[in-house]
Order: structure tokens, then sequence, then C-alpha cells
């Protein structure tokens, strides 16, 4: 062949290893090529499972490295099995909130559009949250009034425009009527926390302060990665019968868990008291699919499934390690 058809056998083989990977979805799961997940979304349209997530991409894997989380990845799957990677459309804005990093996003189709709330860091470290709507899941179009800052100037918050502060990992929910968000944020005297705000028109929020607040101290930074505890993150609020469950991810080596659940009669206060463990070795979990009391699950940093039973006295996440298994939920 020559230069020319060398370019376009290059072109043409790499494109279709990146939009079609090949995914053992059961042993090793589904992540970008070249690239891995971290908290991630799922969303169902039109017969195809939707997963909107954040794409890492650099060696070591952090966030705060320009370039490494610059858009919001996105992949669908009709069967858990085929996979199709598509091209990203969120992107960093320099020079705005949203200077050095998109991340987190989380979707809810609310008023007949789909609503994403997303993640934005600004070259100071700031984080904050905006959000997008979208007809179809692949184009989307930014709220004029973003950010949303839910923490500016909340008399429980810490949060800053000018420095490193947390305002991330919203979770959207419908709750009677109104639309909800729940986030990690921090409070005033050095506690992590998960804090929820309400809307009833996308463009007034409620604050309704922390719904469940971590330890004051212990959050030491250590280079070798190995934090006595870190931040409460990527929260999930879920309702059953007359019961919440409040799924977050909470590393901590006092009780060598990561991924933890608490329960509550009510979706404005937790107790750590009640926590446990929720699925051994997942990070992060997004509820995909109901069958009953059922709920098919997964986590990252790639993608694979699990599922939890909530009619249980105690609903624990297990891994599926089966392709009938998970081909069952695909049909159901």
């Amino acid at each position: 062949m020559n230069s020319i058809e060398f370019e376009e056998s290059i072109w043409t083989t790499r494109m279709r290893e990146y939009r079609f990977p090949e995914v053992d979805i059961i042993n090793e799961g589904f992540r970008p090529k070249s690239g891995r997940v971290a908290d991630f979304c799922s969303v169902q349209h039109d017969g195809r499972h939707h997963f909107f997530y954040i794409e890492r991409r650099l060696t070591e894997g952090l966030p705060g490295y320009p370039g490494n989380e610059c858009y919001i990845g996105h992949a669908s799957t009709a069967n858990f099995f085929d996979w199709e990677v598509h091209y990203p459309e969120i992107w960093v804005q320099p020079n705005t909130w949203e200077h050095l990093i998109v991340a987190a996003p989380n979707i809810i189709y609310y008023r007949d559009r789909f609503v994403m709330a997303y993640l934005g860091i600004n070259q100071y470290g700031t984080q904050n949250l905006g959000i997008a709507f979208s007809d179809d899941l692949f184009h989307w179009e930014r709220w004029e009034g973003n950010p949303l800052s839910p923490c500016k100037e909340k008399p429980w918050a810490f949060w800053r425009e000018d420095g490193p502060t947390s305002c991330r990992d919203a979770h959207l929910f419908v709750y009677e009527g109104q639309l909800c968000m729940a986030y990690t944020a921090n409070t005033r005297d050095g506690a992590s926390c998960i804090a929820l705000t309400t809307t009833q028109d996308l463009e007034h929020w409620q604050d309704c302060g922390p719904i469940f607040t971590g330890p004051t101290d212990g959050y030491e930074h250590r280079p070798d990665g190995s934090q006595p505890q870190g931040q409460l993150e990527s929260s999930n609020l879920i309702r059953k019968g007359d019961r919440w469950f409040l799924l977050a991810m909470f590393d901590t080596t006092k009780a060598n868990i990561q991924s933890w659940i608490f329960e509550s009669d009510r979706m404005d206060h937790f107790e750590f008291s009640t926590g446990r463990e929720f699925w051994h070795g997942a990070y992060t979990t997004e509820v995909v699919k109901e069958k009953g009391q059922r709920s098919l699950l997964a986590c990252a940093d790639s993608i694979k499934f699990g599922v939890v039973d909530w009619a249980v006295s105690r609903p624990t996440a297990r891994y599926i390690t089966s392709r009938e298994e998970l081909l069952e939920w695909s049909k159901a």
C-alpha cells in the first residue's frame, strides 16, 4: 500500500477499535480503549442503556492533572455484551467555572427532557455543579444560568471560588414532584458531607443542608494513597417502600470498607451508626434496571454488573458472574 492507503488503514482500524471495543463483560468489564471509567451514570433510551462517565486516560489515572478529565465519556449497549463508544459532547470550557475538568455526570428524564448534572473545576481547584439538557442523549445544551453553586453563601458550607473546595458527584431523583439533587460538599468545621438541594423549575434551588456528615478530622494526605480515610463520594439515594437507602463511597482504614450503605426512614437524615458494607470490591454504584424487588447494578473502574435484593433485611450487592444471569437481565 502507498502512504495514503496506509493512513486510511490506520484511521479505519483505530476508529473501529475505539467505537466498537471487544468486551469481556463478566471478567474484565467495559472500559473505553486506552482509558478507564470512574464516576458514571446509566440511563435508558430507545432500547439502549447509555452510560456517561469520567474517562481517565493518563497512566496515573488521577483527577486534577490538566488534560486527564477534559470531557465526559459516553457509551451504549442494547444487551450489556456488545458496546458502542460515542464521541464525547461535553468538554471543558477554558477560562470558565469548568476550565480544568468536567466529570461525574448524572442524568434523569424530567419534564420531557434529559437533564444532566455534572462537575466542573476551575483553574483554582474550585468544584461546582452545572446542568445541561438533551432530547436524544447525543446533543447537549448547557443551561445559560450555570453554574448552580449550591454551596455558595450557605451557613453550613465551606466553599469558595478561588481555591480548592468540594461540590461534586451529583445524584438526581424525583420525589413528591420535586427534582432533588444529593452531592458531596464540605461543612464549615471541616467535615465531608452529603448535602441535598431541591427544585421545581430547574432555576430556583432550595437548600436542605447536609443529610449525612462524616468526621471532622483524619483526612491526612499521603503520597502513596494510603489515607486513613477519604471523603464521602458518589452518593446514591434510593427509596424502597417506607425506607431510604444512601449508598456512598468512603475509604477508611478503620473499617476496611469502601462501598457503604446507610438506612433511614427519612431522605434528609442518615446516621453513621447505620452504615455497613454494601458491595465488596466495588467502586461507585449505580442502579441500571429494576425487576420487582431486585435491581441490576453497575460499578467501575471498568463497568461491571451486580444485583441486589431490596426485600431482604440487609440488602447487599453481589457481582454477576455468569453470562446467563446477565443475559436474563438484558431480556427483562
